[in-house]
């Protein structure tokens, strides 16, 4: 082998050496950097499972503690909804209905005109009425006059009477001339008497006819249907044209101011409700808004006895039910526009039994 192939091998044997050292060097840094398995942060996934699971059953009975205080301290129920007054809007008369001024589903204020019926009847009995009391007055006028004059005749017939009589004493004058002043003087008595009866009864004629007139200017104000509070206008089953008699239902008013909830509670539960307590209400319409309220009154009977066919456990079907009893709960806060309170909205009630009415103000307060 020449010196030159020598030099090469040993050139070659010496780049294979140090390739060799730097793989060593590179498995070797990469073994220091890979993490060792099963461990996370220096714990095994042992510990670290344990140490989740104790926060999870911590924070699991913190809350659990505060629903189980919330429960003992508060009685709930989801079966209440949203109630309120549902006013019928009806003819007091009848007639031909003029002009319809709203619609369904319209807001309308006290005392907005609803409907106009025609007037035209009704207009005619009020001017005949209203004839009828000025003939009356007139012949009360001619009465007074006929008595005036009756105590005319009256006053010469005493006066005569008396002239007679003082000569009819003194023998001057005749027994038929005394008994003529005495018959005259007897029909003028009556004959005042007469016409002062006539103008008692017309005077009660004249009442009446006054009575009449109202009576009929009272029907022609009802031609005139107005709102009798503020609400929204609902189930309106009237038109233009249409006949309508006394006591049709024509529409209905549903008053959205003063709304509350009726709140039906079991049996079991309600020893600790007592009028005054605060309640919070949560309404499915607005499930982000809790609005506040009071226990108002609580009913004197349960839901089933105001039913149209209350069960009757002496027919022997006899099951145990555990009955619910209505309870009347008020909004303590104002009307808000935002959230427009309807009526028939389902509704979970939460009352404090805790607190109790003990106070004079919450008693007044309760009473409204």
């Amino acid at each position: 082998m020449s010196k030159e192939e020598k030099n090469s091998s040993n050139e070659e044997s010496s780049e294979n050496t140090s390739q060799k050292n730097a793989n060593d060097s590179t498995n070797t840094s990469r073994k220091k950097s890979k993490p060792s398995k099963g461990k996370i942060l220096g714990l095994s996934y042992k510990s670290v499972g344990l140490v989740c699971l104790a926060i999870v059953l911590i924070i699991g009975g913190y809350y659990g503690i505060k629903e189980y205080e919330y429960y003992q301290n508060h009685v709930t129920t989801n079966d209440a909804k949203t109630d309120g007054h549902i006013n019928p809007v009806l003819s007091r008369v009848a007639g031909y209905v003029d002009s319809v001024y709203v619609d369904d589903n319209e807001r309308v204020h006290k005392g907005q005109m609803l409907v106009q019926i025609d007037t035209t009847d009704i207009g005619l009995q009020v001017q005949m009425a209203r004839s009828a009391l000025q003939d009356a007055k007139a012949s009360l006028g001619v009465s007074k006059a006929n008595v005036e004059s009756a105590k005319v005749q009256l006053n010469k017939a005493q006066t005569d009477y008396h002239r007679v009589h003082n000569l009819y004493e003194g023998g001057a004058t005749t027994q038929a001339k005394y008994d003529d002043v005495q018959t005259e003087l007897a029909s003028a008595k009556a004959s005042l008497n007469q016409v002062k009866s006539h103008v008692k009864v017309l005077k009660k004629k004249i009442k009446q006819k006054k009575e009449a007139l109202e009576n009929e200017k009272l029907k022609l104000s009802y031609t005139h249907i107005r709102a009798r509070s503020g609400g929204i206008i609902s189930k309106k089953d009237i038109r233009e044209g249409q006949y309508i008699t006394p006591g049709q239902p024509l529409m209905s008013l549903t008053d959205d101011q003063d709304v509350w909830v009726t709140a039906n509670f079991k049996e079991t539960g309600l020893y600790d409700i007592r009028v005054g307590q605060k309640a919070k209400i949560s309404i499915d319409a607005y499930p982000h808004k809790k609005f506040k309220g009071r226990v108002a009154s609580i009913a004197g009977a349960t839901g089933a006895k105001f039913s149209l066919l209350p069960s009757d456990n002496a027919t022997g079907n006899y099951v145990k039910v555990v009955q619910r009893v209505p309870v009347k709960i008020i909004f303590t806060q104002k009307p808000n526009p935002k959230y427009p309170i309807r009526q028939g909205l389902n509704v979970e009630i939460s009352i404090n039994i805790n607190q109790k009415d003990t106070t004079k103000k919450a008693r007044a307060q309760a009473r409204r």
